[in-house]
């Protein structure tokens, strides 16, 4: 039996990306890729930018930065490893790569096409760029055991990615996510000193937001684990 696909049909065509560039208050920039989101970070001296998601999606930031603001990326900053965020990471060659010493071991380890982060840290970093501070913090173990919240203190914001919600489900599929810890790393953000929460995937939110995330999920834990007694 041979098959034959109407591969000019709609449903067979592959669909340009969905992307765009949102500016928040004072100096953090979100920018998309389908469903998928990351932050960059503007200043005198240069951008900072995280996650680049994939390399075509690299590229396009890349180019767009360069015709926005005319100014170098000198640094990328990795959430954690997973590849749906990390990839990318080649299109910015000249860039000091930056995240936690376990995203470096699992990248090297895995041998991705993509580069580990070369200037790492355990618990805390703190980067001075244009005279702004960018605050790094790791939050245990969560979705991965690598992942890290970035904190801009002053625009009153922080980034986080996969392991926080607002006002809907997390993912369905928890993959290599430590359960016992997303509460405490829940618990660790909504500890810092921030007023919005942006994320990779859906709107942004409040502290009130992130707290309501971590009730929900010590909430689910605990039912699960009564209904499994």
């Amino acid at each position: 039996m041979v098959l034959v696909f109407n591969t000019g049909s709609a449903w067979a065509q592959k669909k340009a990306p969905k992307r765009s560039i949102t500016k928040f208050s004072g100096d953090p920039y979100r920018f998309q890729n389908n469903f998928h989101a990351s932050v960059f970070y503007v200043t005198d001296e240069g951008v900072l930018v995280t996650d680049p998601i994939n390399t075509g999606t690299a590229k396009w930031l890349k180019t767009g930065i360069k015709k926005r603001f005319n100014k170098r990326i000198k640094y990328l900053v990795y959430s954690h490893d997973h590849q749906d965020h990390s990839s990318g990471g080649e299109v910015f060659p000249d860039a000091t790569v930056i995240g936690h010493y376990k995203t470096r071991a699992a990248m090297l380890c895995e041998k991705r096409p993509t580069p580990a982060p070369t200037l790492t840290f355990s618990d805390q970093m703190k980067i001075n760029l244009g005279g702004k501070q960018i605050e790094l913090t790791y939050v245990g173990l969560g979705h991965s055991d690598n992942s890290i919240v970035m904190r801009l203190p002053t625009d009153r914001a922080s980034f986080a990615v996969e392991f926080i919600s607002v006002k809907r489900l997390a993912f369905k599929t928890l993959s290599d996510t430590y359960v016992l810890g997303l509460v405490q790393a829940i618990r660790t953000v909504r500890n810092m000193d921030f007023d919005t929460i942006l994320l990779d995937h859906g709107k942004t939110g409040t502290r009130q937001d992130v707290k309501d995330h971590g009730d929900y999920t010590q909430a689910l834990y605990n039912a699960v684990l009564a209904g499994s007694a």
